[in-house]
């Protein structure tokens, strides 16, 4: 009798979990609105987020018209071979990521994750994913500062979504400045000799996808896309929640 009461409870639990996932919603991190199923933002606010429409094929720096190449990747071609990015950097994408990053409100960083990797998805589509996911490292004291590594959670999430292989293969071997008050020249120097990779073998003939929350100059993923070339590496893309627009 007890067994069988024991087994009608549990089936109860397992009907009344369901009907709750199917009724209840979580809500929209803008508007506080009931969100989507999926991902905690509503349809209305997900679409009136600011889209990165026609871009740079390289550095996806926002353009006038499709399948252009800006000036500076013109002048001179980065180490990287694309540039995947959902957003511009403007109201309310950059106030989220902000958030997340300097705030730790993780749920908005797992919400324009969950975003971005729809966008991955149809990016592509058809197409090889890479064969390696690599965060952008900080150095040991800026991350007991803040506490975490965004790009990291934000690789960690895009690992486990897409069933890419998540490998912590570069080092920052020397504290620099902050990029924010920076000029493009100064990012370039101040990031010189910056990074170092830990496990060559393991990115050797890899096409690595390399992730960070934003991308300003792309002085950074220049960087870090030479040192990973130089181990061996066969290409790298760059993966980013949000490019700025100038």
């Amino acid at each position: 009798m007890i067994n069988a009461f024991t087994a009608h409870l549990r089936r109860f639990q397992q009907q009344h979990q369901q009907i709750s996932r199917h009724l209840l919603t979580g809500r929209c991190i803008l508007c506080a609105g009931p969100a989507q199923a999926a991902v905690d933002m509503c349809r209305p606010c997900s679409d009136s987020l600011p889209m990165l429409d026609e871009h740079c094929q390289y550095c996806a720096l926002p353009l006038a018209g499709a399948n252009l190449v800006c000036g500076e990747c013109l002048r001179q071609p980065p180490p990287f071979n694309r540039t995947e990015a959902c957003w511009t950097y403007q109201f309310p994408v950059a106030q989220l990521v902000s958030a997340f990053k300097y705030r730790r409100k993780y749920s908005y960083g797992q919400t324009l994750c969950q975003l971005m990797t729809y966008h991955l998805a149809a990016a592509y589509a058809g197409q090889p994913f890479p064969d390696v996911i690599v965060p952008a490292p900080l150095h040991w004291r800026r991350h007991w500062q803040r506490g975490f590594n965004q790009s990291e959670l934000l690789a960690k999430y895009y690992s486990s979504a897409l069933n890419i292989r998540l490998l912590h293969a570069v080092q920052r071997r020397r504290s620099t400045r902050s990029q924010q008050s920076l000029t493009a020249a100064q990012r370039k120097l101040n990031l010189l000799n910056a990074f170092h990779i830990n496990q060559q073998e393991e990115i050797a003939g890899k096409c690595i996808a390399l992730v960070d929350d934003v991308m300003t100059t792309g002085a950074t993923a220049k960087e870090i896309s030479q040192t990973l070339l130089n181990a061996g590496a066969a290409e790298v893309h760059i993966w980013v929640l949000a490019r700025t627009p100038h």
